[in-house]
C-alpha cells in the first residue's frame, strides 16, 4: 500500500533534534529522506535519541565547506521536493544552500528553516538550546516561580519536538499549496514561536490579567494537582470542571463540599486564598490508601486521575501498547531496541518504520551512483579529496 507521502523526496541537512525529527516524521509517512551529514557526523550521534530521530532515512557524508561538496548538495536539492535545515539564521546562505540559491535551481522546492528564535528580532542569533527557548517562552515559568518553588526544568526537550511537529505540518501544507500554485516556498519555523503556540492557553491577556500560574511543581490548584498515596507513589487528580468535582465529592462521601461557601464562585476551580487549606485536607485523605487503590476507586467512579509512571513502566503501559506507540527496531551492536512508535495514524495510508537509523555515510555510494549518476571514477576522486565518505 502506498503511503501518504510516497514519491516525495526530502533532503535533510538537520542536526540534533528539530530538523532530523521533522524529516523522520515525513519519512515514516512515505517520503524518501536523504540525511546529509558533515564529515564528523551529526553531533547528536552519541545520543540514544538519534536512533529515533533518524529512522527510515539514508545517510550521505558530505563536506559543505568545500565547493565540490556544495555542488553535490545542490545536485541533491535539484532533485528534491523538500529541503530542511536547522542552522542558525544566515549559516545556510554562507554555505551556499540558502533559500535564494535554491530558488534558482529548484523553484518548486519547499525550503524549511528551523531556528531557535526565528529569522529576525533581537534574539535571532542566540543559540536555540531547548532550556533557553523554554525559559523565554513561558514553558518553565508556568511550573514554578518565586523563592520557595523555582521554575521546573523539563527533562524532555519539548521546544525541539514541538517545532518538529509544527514543521512537518507546515511542510505538508506547503506541498498541498504547491499543487495549486506550482511554486515552492520558504517555511520558517522557530522553537520559540512553536512553544508560544503550545502555551496559547496561558498567553491570554484580558484587561491586564493573565491566567494564574502554578506555584509549585506539583500544581497549586487543589483539584488539578499531583498527590501521593499512602505508599509514597504519585498520581494526578484532574477535576477540570464542576461536574467532576461533584462526582468526586459524592464518591468521597463529602457532599457537604458542594455547599461549602469556600468553593462558591471560584473561577475555573481556582481557589485562592483558601487553596493551601484544601490541599492540606486532600493530602491527608489520600494518605489513607495506596496510590493504586485510589486509582482503582476514582476510575470506577469516572473521576479523572492518572498514575505518574517512570519510563520503564510507561513503555509497558497497556494504552501505549494498544496504540502501537512502542516499536522494536534492530540496531547494529545493540539488538532489538524499544523506541517510540508512529504518533500520526492515517488509516487509509498508514505510516511505517522503514528501517533503523543509518550509519554515518552509509548510503553515500548508492546516492551518488543511482540518484545523481556519478561514475565510479568521479566517486573515487571525491573520496581522495575527502568530500564524501561511505
Amino acid at each position: 500500500m502506498e503511503q501518504a507521502l510516497s514519491g516525495f523526496r526530502v533532503i535533510d541537512f538537520g542536526h540534533y533534534i528539530p530538523g532530523p525529527y521533522t524529516a523522520m516524521l515525513l519519512a515514516e509517512q512515505g517520503a524518501e529522506v536523504i540525511k546529509v551529514e558533515r564529515p564528523e557526523g551529526d553531533p547528536a550521534r552519541g545520543d540514544p535519541g538519534f536512533m529515533v530521530w533518524n529512522r527510515s532515512k539514508k545517510s550521505i557524508k558530505l563536506d559543505l565547506k568545500k565547493d565540490q561538496g556544495v555542488r553535490i548538495a545542490l545536485e541533491l536539492i535539484k532533485k528534491a521536493d523538500v529541503m530542511i535545515e536547522n542552522f542558525r539564521p544566515g549559516v545556510a546562505d554562507r554555505l551556499g544552500i540558502g533559500f535564494e540559491q535554491i530558488q534558482k535551481i529548484n523553484p518548486k522546492a519547499i525550503y524549511c528553516s528551523i531556528s531557535g528564535f526565528g529569522p529576525k528580532g533581537p534574539y535571532r542569533d542566540r543559540p536555540g538550546w531547548d532550556p533557553l527557548v523554554g525559559t523565554l517562552s513561558c514553558a518553565f515559568v508556568e511550573h514554578g516561580g518565586g523563592v520557595e518553588y523555582p521554575p521546573l526544568y523539563l527533562v524532555n526537550p519539548l521546544p525541539s519536538h514541538y517545532a518538529a511537529f509544527m514543521a512537518a505540518f507546515s511542510i505538508t501544507t506547503a506541498l498541498f499549496a504547491r499543487e495549486f500554485t506550482g511554486k515552492g516556498q520558504r517555511v520558517d519555523i522557530s522553537l520559540f514561536a512553536s512553544m508560544l503556540g503550545a502555551a496559547s492557553s496561558g498567553l491570554v491577556d484580558f484587561s491586564g490579567r493573565f491566567r494564574i500560574p502554578w506555584s509549585n511543581p506539583q500544581g497549586s490548584l487543589p483539584l488539578y494537582k499531583f498527590y501521593q498515596g499512602g505508599d509514597g507513589k504519585w498520581f494526578f487528580l484532574g477535576l477540570g470542571n464542576v461536574t467532576f468535582f461533584t462526582k468526586f465529592a459524592i464518591a468521597m462521601e463529602h457532599e457537604e463540599w458542594l455547599a461549602d461557601p469556600r468553593f462558591e464562585g471560584a473561577p475555573f476551580l481556582i481557589f485562592p486564598p483558601i487553596s493551601d487549606e484544601i490541599i492540606a485536607l486532600f493530602k491527608e485523605i489520600f494518605l489513607t490508601r495506596t496510590r493504586d487503590e485510589w486509582l482503582d476507586f476514582l476510575q470506577s467512579e469516572d473521576i479523572p486521575c492518572a498514575a505518574a509512571l517512570p519510563v520503564e513502566e510507561f513503555l509497558d503501559d497497556p494504552q501505549v501498547k494498544a496504540n502501537d506507540m512502542v516499536v522494536e527496531v534492530e540496531e547494529p551492536g545493540l539488538g532489538p531496541v524499544r523506541e517510540m512508535g508512529i504518533p500520526v495514524k492515517l488509516r487509509g495510508t498508514p505510516g511505517e518504520v522503514r528501517g533503523r537509523s543509518p550509519k554515518l555515510g552509509e548510503h553515500t555510494q548508492e546516492i551518488l551512483t543511482t540518484l545523481l549518476g556519478h561514475s565510479d571514477e568521479e566517486i573515487a576522486g571525491f573520496k581522495r579529496e575527502e568530500l564524501i565518505g561511505g
